[in-house]
């Protein structure tokens, strides 16, 4: 099963909730209390995401985070690399050093890097702002599905 971590999931949260008022700086207790995880986890995401700049940290008494580009420059890709790292299907669409014994009589790296590479693209294709609003995502979502059904 291909399943995003809960973490890439939280981050995905935090950061759509920041991009409801992308001038607005919040306080991890606030994005704790809003997502209702604990802010521990919420620290280490927020973390990430800063060591990343997809969000800036604001220090002081009305400190906190926000995101440090808008959030149509942030795709729900940006933040599953930053949070689990590069995604990679298989060991070899991971373009590591690692190499596999089977490479030289393996039929199928070249199309699981295709695969891999599709499922990147649809990651990058959806914006932080898209995820912040579902109408958006939702008609998205419809005019693919037409699409598809009209090729059938």
């Amino acid at each position: 099963m291909i399943k995003l971590s809960r973490m890439a999931d939280y981050g995905i949260l935090l950061a759509s909730r920041m991009a409801a008022d992308s001038k607005r700086v919040y306080r991890a207790q606030e994005l704790s209390d809003y997502s209702t995880l604990p802010i521990t986890t919420v620290n280490k995401i927020l973390s990430k995401l800063t060591r990343s700049n997809i969000t800036e940290s604001h220090r002081g008494a009305n400190g906190g985070y926000k995101l440090a580009l808008s959030a149509e420059k942030i795709t729900v890709r940006d933040i599953i690399d930053v949070i689990d790292g590069k995604i990679a299907l298989t060991n070899c669409a991971e373009n590591s050093d690692v190499n596999c014994s089977l490479l030289n009589l393996c039929p199928t790296q070249r199309n699981w890097q295709i695969i891999n590479n599709a499922v990147c693209d649809a990651l990058d294709s959806v914006n932080i702002a898209e995820m912040a609003n579902p109408e958006i995502s939702f008609s998205i979502s419809n005019n693919s599905n037409n699409n598809k059904s009209s090729n059938l």
